[in-house]
């Protein structure tokens, strides 16, 4: 898949781990010896970081025999990336590649299982990663969610228009707030309304009022069966997003609840990927 990280980025990955000599291979007198390094799952994993890993196999001296793109579907026991070059580089770029195949095919594959588990419920909903991600990791996080088939449920805060509850009560209440809709329509005609609401009532009210996207906070699966015929009822083109508690374990359940989109941080954090380096002296 094609996404930019910067080479900024990779050069801060490679900084927090070599600063600025791996001291045990210099000890050890570990120095020019031709030596591969190749990384294996030992579950079946979505790839995600291969091509990070192979800009700094560049930057540190190795040469890479092969590689599987970022999004690519793997067995257990399947090396899906290889790289060669002199024993020193070879264990600066260690852990480093390990931290990040690890840590994104994590992400990755715990975003396919999540896609999976709603689309067999419902073909046409959509998974979308919040940006609470891990502070640091954010261009990494985006791509693993991806590679995994869910996508971004906003990148910054200058992306959409989002109203939670904490903006509503700074400008007088609810009231006050579908009193600005065409106002707030007015001045960002390119920009849809996504309004956040906490109860049933408040979400009907808020449909009625003419929004685009109405986000549903932590109502059970039950609830939103009842409200998305009601609110497509109002508005045909509404789009219903459920957020709030939803992990792999429900996504099942509420994707049978007809939303357009459920919106999730629980693709960020779990387990990593459990994936063994193979470093072999040729």
């Amino acid at each position: 898949m094609s996404f930019y990280i910067s080479d900024s980025e990779l050069e801060k990955f490679i900084e927090e781990d070599i600063s600025p000599i791996d001291l045990t291979s210099y000890v050890l007198g570990i120095g020019d010896e031709k030596t591969t390094l190749s990384f294996r799952s030992r579950d079946k994993i979505v790839v995600c970081g291969t091509e990070e890993v192979e800009s700094i196999f560049k930057k540190l001296g190795l040469e890479t025999e092969f590689m599987m793109p970022s999004g690519v579907e793997v067995e257990e026991g399947v090396t899906f990336i290889k790289g060669v070059g002199k024993a020193r580089d070879v264990h600066k770029a260690w852990r480093t590649s390990s931290k990040i195949l690890e840590s994104f095919c994590g992400v990755a594959t715990r975003t396919s299982h999540f896609v999976k588990a709603a689309k067999s419920a419902n073909s046409n909903v959509n998974i979308a990663a919040t940006r609470k991600n891990m502070p640091g990791t954010k261009r990494m996080a985006l791509k693993a969610i991806m590679a995994g088939g869910a996508y971004p449920h906003r990148i910054g805060l200058s992306e959409t228009i989002l109203i939670f509850d904490e903006h509503i009560k700074l400008i007088g209440g609810l009231d006050k707030l579908i009193e600005k809709i065409p106002e707030i329509r007015l001045s960002s005609l390119e920009k849809k309304v996504a309004v956040e609401a906490h109860t049933y009532e408040d979400g009907i009210r808020l449909v009625k009022a003419g929004i685009d996207i109405i986000q549903l906070d932590k109502f059970k699966p039950e609830d939103l069966k009842k409200f998305v015929p009601e609110a497509k009822g109002i508005n045909s083109k509404l789009v219903i997003v459920a957020a709030g508690n939803i992990r792999e374990d429900n996504a099942e359940e509420y994707g049978a609840t007809g939303v357009d989109i459920l919106a999730t941080s629980a693709l960020y954090f779990g387990k990593p990927a459990d994936i063994k380096a193979d470093i072999e002296k040729i």
